[in-house]
Parts: C-alpha cells; structure tokens; sequence
C-alpha cells in the first residue's frame, strides 16, 4: 500500500527509532515486490532502461543477492501480491498514466534519471527464485498484511521498501539499509565458552515500540489510524484541519507530526467519532468502509498460506478462517478449481490471470518504449491473449483491456476468440503432446516447422523460437532484430558460462586480451562440419568462445553518441523491441496455462537490450547480413557455424552438405 511520507518521517527520526544489525543465521521474509524493484532500480547497473531492460545483468544482480544470503545462513521466505483490487482502480489508472509518461520520455540522454522498470521485471526475479529452490508463494490479491503475518508466525524480520511495514506489529528492515556486502562478526558461545565467527549482512532493523516511544506516548493500537489520517491506498488523506490540527496538508512532515499529536490526545473511539463526524449520509458510509478496509489491513491473522511454505505444515493447529472476514473478491477465488488457486499460490501462473477471473480485465499491456503515435506494441499479443481468456474463463464476454492510446490511457474491449480450444479442466488431462498442439495453433505454427527446426535446439531455446516464428509469419519484425536476438541467446547460453559475465570491454580486454593474442597467433586452420545445431554448440571451445565474444562484447556498452545525440535515438526499432517483449510475455503465460509442454525459458538467459538494440543498427548497415557475420566471426569459426545452423533453422532451410572451412588466420 504504502502511507505518504512515513519513510522520509521515519528516516529523519532513524537514530531514535532504528537500530543497527547484523542479519545472520536467522529466518527472513522478503516482499518480493519491493525487493525486485530495488534490485533492477538501484543495483544492477548500468541498467540502460531505454533499451528495454538488460534482463542478463539483472539476473545476475539477483544471484549475487540470493548468494549473500546463503552465505550468511539466512532462509528467504519470498512472499508477491497477486491481482489487483478493483477498489483500488484510481490508484491502477493513475499508475497506469505514470508510466505512459515515463516510457514516453524514456530516450538515451533521461534514461539515468527515469526509472521505468523493464516488462518482464517480475518473471525474471520469479523465475530465479524457482530456480534456487526457493520457498514463494503469490497471495491472491495484495500481499502487505500477508507478508507481516507470516513474519510474526515464523518470529522473523521482514525485508521491504513498503512504508506500510513501520504500522505492522513486526521487526522491519528497509531495505535501502540492507548494505549488499558480506561481512565477518564474532560472538562468544556461552556453552563453550569458545569464540566463533559467523558472516552477517549489515542492514539496521525498525521496531515498533522504538517507534512508539520517539513520538511520545502514541499507543499501538492507533497506528493503523495514523495511516489512514496520513493517507495510504485505500484513504487518499482526511483534511485534517477540520479536525482542528492547524498545518498545511503540503507540509506532510509537519503534518504527519501533527496527526501524531491530535492522536495521543485523543482515545482511539473519539478520534474515529471525530473523523466520522466530518462526513454525512452516503459519504459517511463510504468513509466508514473505506477507515475499515485500511484499518483491517493492519491486524493480525493466522495466514492462510502458511501451508505453502512450511514443510509437513499442520493445519489442523490452524485458526478457523471465518470467510466473513474476507471482501468479494477474496471469496470468490475460493470458488475456482483448487488447482488453480494452488497453482497461483504456487507462483506457477502470472498474476494476469487472477485479474481475468475476478474482474474480466486485463492490466498487463503495459506500456514499453514505442513510437507513441502507433498502435501500442501489445497489439501483436491480442490473438494470444483472447485464447488465455477463453481458456480460462469460457466466457463469452469480451475481455476488457487497460491500453495506451496515444499518449493516453484508454480501455479495449478484444475481440473473442474463435478457435475451438480446451477448456482449464479439460487441460488437466491432455497429454504433452496435445497440450503442444493447442499452443501451436493458436500461435498458427505448423507442425512441420516443429519437426524440422525447433526439436533441432536446446529445449530451453524453444519459447524463443516460437516467438520468433510467430513474428516472422506475421511480418512484424526485421531480419537484424531476429539475427540480434539470436546472437544475443547465444552468447548468454554458451559464452558466458565458458568464460565467465563480462559486460565491460575494459574488464574483458583486461582478463583476456593476452590469452586471445595467444590463440591467434597459434591457432591453425580449423574446419567446422558438424551439422546438428546441438552438437555444434556443444563443440564450441573456450578458445572460440574468447574469439566471439571479442568480436561483440562493444555492442554491450552505452553508446555515448545517444547521449549527446538524441536524435540517434531510434524509437522504431524500440517499438520491433518491445512488440518481441510483449509475444515473449504473453507466449510463457500460454504455456503456463497450459501446464508447461514445452520447456520454460528464462529472460535472463534471452535477452540484454543494449546488446540487441546495438548489434542491429550494426546489422541494418549492411547490405548482406549473412556475409557480414561471415566476416565477423571469421576467427571464430566454431562459433559462426553454430549461428549459420540457428538461421537456416530458423528460415526453415535444410543444412547443405557443404563443410565451413576457415582459416582462423
């Protein structure tokens, strides 16, 4: 949710209500939605946003992160909202136009200061966190009282960045204060009497009393007032000058302090009698709904997802959930397939999905860098969406789609699918290959494209693939972009785990310059004839490896001529790029909901925008794309030929018979 201006309230009294720690060995719970952003935002750098997101650097960020804590014995506990609340609409729409104006400003000399996040943020952190083992689970709808209870169920800190958590009744640690280094601390073991030492992270730990004592003397159970009074998503703030608190609203510092004084003056019934007593007829019952719902948020319960976290978990100690206590939308989640509400739960579905059920709206087309004047880039993911919503719903009421218009924010009503498709019960039992044949017709692939290219990758290249074909067929995106992309995976998936994560030609050339001067001066001629793509790949060597990725490893890096140069910028080739992000997106979601027949891909191992975006106006200079990359990775021949299988695979040409003789010389 989030109360106005309590952070920078709390940041200015730090020294009297927080305290330094050493967080080690210990259970922590993460709100996964605050800590995503934090580490895109302010840790993986340079993020070079105007390019649609460097997702390789920001899985890296995320690894190192997870490792800092495995390092110090700490357990993570992640916890995600799900769908949105659709009390909460004036909030999606003003967000909704916050980021049109930001992706619209969004070019190579603001991007520094702009902090658009990247499409597929969520599912890059999502999918890692699977990956590691994790424990993670997504909440129905908003996660903030979720995350506190189960922090208080587990006698654990909670890490976020949501103001909320200094109201909850639970050891808080922002975490802009969570240093991203590992240290060395020693304590003496009182049995043994023997020192030992032990790795911390340096953070510093809220806590709630502290807090209490330096406002001098406001008792706990006002808190959750002080939040509505002060203003948080479900109370946009009262006048609190009617109450007779004499400050200025725009002075929220001030005004917080004010609040805090009326309050300890007053019993927590009179100050509500008071609040209410400002409000007639209608509006009085709305604000007592609305004090209600933001007040509620704040007690504690026994969480329902608890199960979902903690091994052999027993439910019969569990409180009995009375359903009256939940809204509308949370009782009627309880009226969907268990398997779905597991699934979701699980994070095994997008939270989309959660919004299609409930609302029959769909949030996600979110805007991207695009050319503002044309249709927005989600357009090419219509046909896939309309077959989630069929799938999922059967409805014959047209999905209603929150879309950028322009410069605007406007609503699109998309047309119904008419394929005839499975049904979510019917899926569960349909066998892999079946559920693959709905994927491909709804993405209008043949299965002869099937059989003689895409079973020729890597099981984890195959979304990809799809992806491309799809764009290919509908001819919505150049042949640089495709051959970008293509580069860009392969360097990902076979270079970097050769030779190591460089982004930097300084610290490149610094580790290897010395070794490729080596192999090229002794290198003699090589002949590159395997024809499988898959043992192509396979025999890459460390030594082409170093060759190829010598060739590129510029087109990783910032092109200073954007910035003094805006108007190099170029927002069409943005707009291929982002059309390439939505099919992506909305391809991994089909395949989710159709219980995964062809294997996940990770966009962390896909795709570095700055890489795509540089190498194809590289390409687009060139009258013969594939003559050019001939000549680019001469030296590299192990390595060019496994990129001429991927093309001709990807044009559907049979590999000819003819060997790739270079001299890497």
């Amino acid at each position: 949710m989030g109360i106005k201006g309590l952070t920078t309230f709390v940041r200015n009294k730090s020294e009297l209500c927080m305290d330094s720690y050493e967080l080690h060995d210990t259970n922590v719970v993460i709100d996964g939605d605050a800590v995503l952003c934090q580490l895109y935002l302010n840790h993986t750098i340079p993020r070079n946003g105007c390019f649609g997101g460097d997702y390789d650097k920001y899985g890296n960020t995320i690894y190192k992160f997870f490792h800092m804590l495995f390092q110090c014995k700490i357990t993570p506990y992640i916890i995600l909202d799900g769908g949105y609340e659709s009390r909460k609409m004036d909030r999606i729409l003003e967000r909704f136009k916050g980021r049109i104006d930001q992706v619209e400003n969004l070019n190579s000399r603001t991007q520094s200061r702009n902090d658009t996040t990247p499409l597929l943020m969520r599912e890059a952190f999502e999918d890692i966190v699977l990956k590691l083992g994790i424990k993670l689970i997504r909440c129905d709808f908003e996660g903030d009282r979720e995350t506190a209870n189960i922090a208080k169920s587990l006698k654990c800190p909670v890490i976020s960045n949501d103001s909320d958590f200094y109201i909850f009744d639970v050891p808080y640690i922002p975490f802009p204060t969570v240093r991203m280094t590992v240290r060395t601390g020693s304590s003496l073991n009182p049995d043994t009497k023997q020192t030992v030492s032990y790795r911390y992270i340096p953070c510093q730990v809220y806590r709630i009393d502290k807090f209490l004592q330096c406002t001098g003397g406001l008792s706990k159970d006002k808190l959750p007032l002080l939040a509505a009074l002060v203003g948080n998503d479900f109370v946009d703030g009262i006048d609190v000058t009617k109450l007779g608190i004499r400050v200025a609203n725009k002075h929220f510092l001030i005004r917080i302090e004010a609040i805090i004084d009326w309050l300890i003056s007053e019993t927590k019934e009179t100050a509500l009698s008071k609040v209410l007593d400002l409000y007639e007829g209608k509006e009085r019952e709305e604000m007592i709904k609305k004090l209600d719902d933001a007040m509620n948020g704040y007690d504690f319960k026994e969480s329902k997802y608890l199960k979902y976290l903690i091994d052999n978990y027993d439910e019969s100690t569990k409180s009995d959930f009375n359903m009256d206590q939940y809204n509308s939308y949370e009782k009627l989640v309880e009226t969907f397939p268990k398997l779905f509400i597991d699934n979701f739960r699980k994070s095994l579905y997008p939270t989309r999905f959660m919004d299609i059920l409930t609302q029959n709206k769909y949030y996600n087309f979110k805007p991207q860098v695009e050319v503002m004047d044309d249709e927005h880039a989600h357009t090419i993911s219509n046909d896939i969406m309309a077959a989630i919503h069929k799938i999922l719903t059967g409805s014959s009421e047209n999905l209603v789609c929150l879309i950028r218009l322009k410069n605007e924010v406007s609503e699109d009503a998309l047309p119904l699918c008419d394929m005839d498709l499975p049904t979510f019960n019917e899926i569960q039992t349909m066998d892999i290959e079946d559920r693959r044949r709905v994927i491909l017709k709804i993405l209008n692939i043949n299965e002869r494209f099937v059989m003689k290219s895409l079973t020729c990758f890597p099981d984890n290249w195959y979304l990809l693939i799809l992806t491309l074909k799809y764009m290919i067929d509908k001819f919505v995106i150049p042949w640089p972009v495709v051959y970008s992309i293509l580069f860009c995976k392969l360097v990902i998936d076979v270079i970097d785990p050769k030779i190591g994560f460089f982004r930097s030609g300084e610290s490149f050339n610094k580790q290897f310059h010395n070794k490729i001067k080596e192999i090229t001066a002794n290198r003699k001629q090589i002949i590159a004839n395997t024809k499988t793509l898959k043992s192509s790949l396979d025999s890459i060597t460390f030594e082409d490896t170093l060759i190829g990725m010598s060739r590129v490893i510029l087109y990783f890096e910032f092109d200073r001529r954007l910035k003094k140069n805006v108007g190099l910028y170029d927002r069409k080739l943005m707009h291929s790029l982002s059309q390439f992000q939505s099919c992506l997106l909305h391809i991994k979601s089909l395949n989710q909901l159709l219980n995964m027949p062809y294997h996940d891909f990770f966009i962390t191992e896909c795709f570095n925008g700055t890489f795509v975006y540089n190498f194809t106006c590289s390409l687009r200079k060139r009258d013969e794309l594939d003559g050019y990359v001939t000549y680019l990775f001469h030296r590299a021949p192990l390595v060019l030929n496994s990129f001429e299988i991927i093309i001709k695979l990807i044009k559907g040409i049979d590999n000819d018979e003819d060997k790739h003789t270079v001299n890497s010389k």
